[in-house]
């Protein structure tokens, strides 16, 4: 599939980048880094990225393109970090003259657009960027370095949650070669400021338990408001619930002024993604996410129950298999 992207890229003079919708780290790191990977191939190729990106980290990679219409129907499309186009955080994809995909979550098999490289095994789409990049020899700039380990270490919670360590940090060793920032992106990464502290407090303070041992907490937009956050700011602190003896899966709700819910899943141990992809999300197995059309409370139980079903299973399987640790 490679072959075939890269056919379609050399068939093209202008391509636009797109990710998926509230992007995180591995998304924008994933647009930036392709961009230059092109960019390095290609030198007189018009790449652009489209979206929101990650504005907290653009003084030391990019800000985002604006893409005019016309821009957008004369290129050709590669979605990173997204299973499908639905997925895509601007919709005007769908105008693009061919389409392409590079993703690591667990496939739909929705995208028929394209040629498209999935990989569930890889920790991140920038850890397949990168596994690219070296297969084609690229030598890649100091902002692409950067914007790749950005995607690594933050889909990866920073070395983690690593399906294969060596491969892992040969790929960091090929960024750090090629003048990945390292050391300025982690302390960007490590600052937080008294917005955050106020999110991460309530989350710590009203925090709910299931029956069945689920850990979860729920922000209307009116709580939002009376902390000063935003929904994204909120569901970004959800791993603050994760660890805790007891409780291999936590997840929170986060209301948007539309009124539409931002809802993130995690587990140490239970596959949720099937969960997630119920109610129209997806992601991957230990990490997913998904999206009500309004904040249902019914909705939200019924979420809340099918994740108590699958860990009451998965501790079935589990203490009959576990050798001395328990939940």
């Amino acid at each position: 599939m490679l072959k075939n992207i890269i056919e379609l890229i050399e068939k093209h003079d202008s391509i636009v980048i797109f990710g998926h919708v509230n992007p995180d780290g591995d998304c924008y790191g994933a647009q930036v880094g392709l961009r230059e990977i092109i960019l390095a191939l290609y030198p007189k190729k018009k790449v652009y990225i489209s979206g929101t990106g990650c504005p907290r980290v653009f003084t030391i990679l990019s800000k985002m393109d604006k893409v005019s219409d016309e821009v957008i129907e004369n290129s050709l499309a590669l979605l990173v970090d997204a299973n499908d186009l639905s997925r895509a955080e601007d919709q005007r994809i769908r105008r693009c003259k061919a389409w392409a995909k590079i993703d690591h979550h667990i496939d739909t098999h929705s995208f028929i657009e394209g040629p498209q490289i999935v990989d569930t095994t890889a920790n991140s789409a920038c850890d397949i960027l990168t596994g690219i990049a070296m297969e084609l020899g690229v030598d890649i700039s100091p902002i692409g370095a950067t914007a790749l380990y950005l995607g690594i270490v933050t889909d990866t919670a920073r070395f983690q949650f690593v399906t294969n360590y060596p491969q892992t940090f040969e790929r960091v060793k090929y960024l750090a070669e090629h003048k990945a920032n390292i050391e300025k992106l982690n302390q960007i990464l490590a600052k937080t400021d008294e917005k955050s502290l106020s999110a991460k407090g309530y989350i710590m303070t009203h925090y709910k338990k299931t029956n069945g041992g689920v850990i979860y907490v729920v922000f209307s937009k009116e709580k939002l408001h009376r902390l000063k956050l935003s929904a994204n700011a909120a569901s970004n602190n959800v791993n603050l619930l994760g660890n805790i003896e007891g409780y291999p899966i936590w997840c929170s709700f986060a209301e948007y002024d539309d009124g539409k819910v931002r809802v993130e899943i995690r587990s140490n141990g239970p596959i949720i993604q099937p969960i997630a992809a119920k109610v129209g999300g997806g992601g991957h197995a230990h990490a997913s996410g998904a999206q009500l059309s309004h904040l249902d409370y019914d909705a939200i139980e019924a979420i809340l129950n099918d994740l108590d079903n699958t860990l009451s299973e998965w501790r079935k399987n589990y203490v009959g298999k576990r050798t001395s640790r328990s939940y």
